[in-house]
């Protein structure tokens, strides 16, 4: 199902900026001139200013960041972060992403195969080194917490080089879909496409509209209960509150850990087992067989074989990528209800 997509083109010129200099950002002549282009058409470009949250990541203290151009070497970081700018049809203003072990398995953007991937698919943006993120030319990098850690992209090495950092606002434990809406609302308005952020919101909320219209007050006063295997053997990795358990709120079940105040957690099989889910639901990574391994995991488990979920077959599957928060979270909102409510979706 891994396929290397890191190509020559892209490795040679990644290798060419290193030899002439890490402060280079290996721009063809060509490239340079549309960018000065780009600059002098920024000068009409109305200042943007959000919050960063550097305290929910322990990185520091909130700060105000003010665009006062648009970026045009984005570098996303994972298909959840790349999906934001290819619904908004910001790929021209992309010098990259990395598709990270979380795939989007559903959206279809022709853009997915122009630009480039910096690494292969499988790998995250933290195998790339310092010098290669230089080499791209990077203005903006937008990324969970993680990647913008002291071992990786630090603030003091983005500021150094010029590169704006970027958390989601959905990437919170504490995220809902506005949180979402708010990740749209800012990116449209820094890269001025506002009226195509409004019109992608509006898109989800009537997606979701349309999921409570067909389910009714009953499924969501009595929700069906859910546990979302992420992964782990020895303990499961599962989706609790924020985004993940906002979107099986909307599609009429509920996290069997939704007492657990963080989108995701760590807790043991017994908990599991205790708390005897209705539903089980496997979170996808890369399609292929992966969801009918974690099945088949479940089935012989002795801490879950004899779950009434596993033994009676209730195993759903969704996108891990989508679960997180991005383009395709309303879409998944109504696969998930049609999942655990067939006879109405009939």
């Amino acid at each position: 199902m891994k396929r290397k997509v890191i190509s020559a083109m892209l490795a040679f010129s990644l290798l060419s900026a290193l030899i002439t200099g890490c402060g280079g950002n290996g721009q063809t002549e060509e490239k340079k001139e549309t960018n000065t282009e780009t600059k002098q058409e920024d000068s009409a470009y109305e200042p943007v200013t959000i919050t960063l949250n550097l305290e929910r990541s322990g990185l520091g203290e909130n700060v105000e960041y003010t665009f006062t151009e648009m970026p045009d070497h984005v570098i996303a970081s994972g298909d959840q972060m790349a999906d934001f700018f290819f619904d908004l049809g910001l790929e021209d203003q992309m010098a990259g992403y990395t598709k990270g072990s979380c795939w989007s398995l559903d959206a279809e953007y022709p853009a997915r195969e122009e630009v480039p991937q910096l690494v292969e698919a499988g790998k995250g943006i933290t195998t790339l080194s310092k010098e290669e993120m230089i080499a791209t030319g990077c203005d903006f990098l937008m990324g969970w917490d993680s990647v913008f850690s002291d071992k990786n992209f630090s603030p003091d090495f983005c500021e150094e080089n010029g590169i704006s950092m970027y958390f989601p606002y959905v990437c919170s434990d504490s995220a809902s879909f506005e949180d979402l809406y708010k990740d749209y609302e800012t990116l449209g308005k820094i890269f001025k496409v506002e009226d195509v952020a409004e019109e992608k919101i509006q898109a989800m909320k009537d997606t979701i509209q349309k999921v409570q219209d067909t389910l009714g007050s009953e499924a969501y006063e009595n929700p069906i209960t859910v546990f979302a295997y992420d992964s782990g053997e020895d303990a499961p990795f599962t989706a609790c509150q924020g985004m993940p358990g906002d979107i099986l709120k909307l599609a009429g079940g509920i996290s069997i850990f939704d007492d657990i105040e963080a989108g995701w957690a760590t807790p043991s099989w017994e908990e599991v087992v205790e708390r005897d889910p209705d539903v089980i639901l496997i979170l996808d990574y890369e399609g292929g067989d992966e969801v009918e391994e974690k099945a088949e995991f479940l089935r012989t488990n002795d801490a879950t074989k004899n779950l009434s979920a596993v033994k009676e077959g209730r195993i759903i599957s969704a996108c891990c990528s989508d679960m997180q928060g991005s383009a395709g979270s309303a879409r998944l909102v109504e696969e998930i209800a049609k999942q655990l409510y067939p006879d109405v979706f009939e």
